[in-house]
């Protein structure tokens, strides 16, 4: 009885664990892309035009968890600008994959009110 007992609850354990990783998992994605922007910025601050290899291979690892769909604009090129810009547009894809029925000319509409 105990035995079984600690069985449903390690079972309950682990399919809340599984719950909390897939809840929060936008969120880990999320914050990925904005890493990549912090870093993406600091260069174009400082005037630099192309992406140290070291960094390109560090954003492409931070950024492995993303959806394929997601990353499908995501311009490595080793460009600054243009990699920042794609980030962006890998971002709005992340927002999409979260939520479908998300329209993006509604959202700018909103965003020419609110100014």
């Amino acid at each position: 009885m105990i035995d079984e007992t600690n069985l449903a609850i390690e079972a309950l354990e682990e399919e809340i664990r599984q719950e909390n990783l897939r809840r929060y998992a936008f969120y880990r994605m999320l914050n990925a892309t904005d890493r990549v922007l912090w870093r993406l910025e600091e260069l174009n601050r400082d005037g630099v035009k192309t992406i140290p290899e070291d960094m390109r291979q560090r954003m492409r690892e931070t950024l492995a968890e993303l959806p394929a769909c997601c990353m499908e604009v995501f311009r490595d090129s080793g460009l600054v600008q243009e990699t920042l810009d794609s980030i962006f547009d890998v971002q709005e894809r992340l927002f999409r994959w979260r939520d479908p029925q998300r329209v993006p000319e509604e959202e700018e509409e909103f965003e020419r009110v609110a100014v």
